[in-house]
């Protein structure tokens, strides 16, 4: 394959610690790919000298300051100032293997690919996830890891860090302000983009170490990301799902699920379903920005993406 312009960005907000652990493994990665490859740090507003570190200590490491805190979507903007062909979204808190880069470009002279997702670990060396697949159950969707063949290449349904196809992630609009401050807007993406026609892909010779429960974890702790999960997921079906069967089965277990919730004491799942509802205006607007984009039906992407390259 042609040499492609490869851009490794790690998003960083207040992890200059993070960076000084994890940094040099995404820079050693980017020598030793055969393709044009370099390093950026998108900082989001950091106090913690963030920015300073870089810079002092890592020369070709390109910084690019957000002008407010937009979370993953401040990819967006740096995206757009970039001519990269293909770019690679990383965590602070993740070291990378020295071959992660090629793995995944490998695969982008398929004009129909969205996104790669490498094969995640854990600091000890397990398996924890990046091999994604759909499930609709109880009239709602969403996105459980798939433990099964995780060493082999298959189609994968979603991906927060992996290797994405520049100009068809920004033809998406990029990742969504509807989800903010975070959680589900990976699956919102890739999902828009398996209805558009384009997949993705997950590939496990690429691989990289999470360290994991950092920033967002600490900020929100778990009830606060439990509730966002519950709102976004409601969101995620209002935004994208276009199946009537799926619709009038969301609309069935709705009110169950809410009594079921209430009798077992899981307030924060009604919590989050009507902060759902105070979303309604935007998340309609949004539906028929994303629709006008759709070629493929719910089912036939659930039937694409489940489906496996190699047995």
């Amino acid at each position: 394959m042609d040499k492609k312009k490869v851009n490794i960005i790690l998003l960083n907000y207040n992890g200059r610690e993070l960076l000084r652990k994890y940094l040099p493994s995404a820079v050693e990665a980017s020598k030793n790919s055969k393709h044009n490859c370099r390093v950026s740090v998108i900082d989001n507003r950091s106090v913690d000298g963030s920015i300073k570190f870089v810079m002092d200590n890592f020369k070709d490491v390109i910084v690019y300051k957000a002008k407010e805190n937009k979370v993953l979507c401040s990819y967006n903007d740096y995206l757009k100032e970039i001519d990269d062909d293909i770019v690679i979204f990383l965590n602070t808190d993740i070291k990378v293997d020295v071959s992660f880069v090629d793995p995944l470009i490998e695969h982008f002279d398929d004009k129909d690919l969205l996104f790669v997702a490498p094969k995640e670990l854990s600091m000890e060396g397990n398996y924890q996830g990046n091999l994604n697949k759909l499930r609709f159950k109880f009239g709602i969707l969403s996105t459980i890891v798939n433990k099964e063949g995780h060493e082999r290449l298959q189609n994968d349904i979603s991906v927060h860090g992996g290797a994405f196809d520049r100009k068809k992630f920004l033809k998406l609009g990029g990742y969504d302000n509807l989800y903010l401050p975070g959680i589900v807007e990976d699956l919102d993406l890739c999902y828009r983009g398996w209805k558009h026609g384009w997949k993705g892909l997950y590939e496990p010779k690429s691989f990289y170490y999470h360290e994991g429960s950092t920033t967002f974890n600490a900020e929100y702790g778990r009830d606060g990301k439990l509730l966002l999960a519950h709102r976004n997921t409601f969101l995620f079906f209002w935004k994208n799902v276009t199946s009537m069967k799926m619709i009038l089965k969301h609309i069935l277990f709705i009110p169950p699920l809410l009594i079921g919730a209430l009798l077992r004491g899981r307030l924060i799942f009604i919590e989050g379903f009507f902060h759902a509802l105070r979303g309604i205006p935007l998340v309609l607007q949004k539906r028929r920005e994303a629709s006008s984009q759709f070629i493929l039906s719910d089912e036939d992407v659930i039937e694409k993406a489940e489906g496996n390259l190699h047995t």
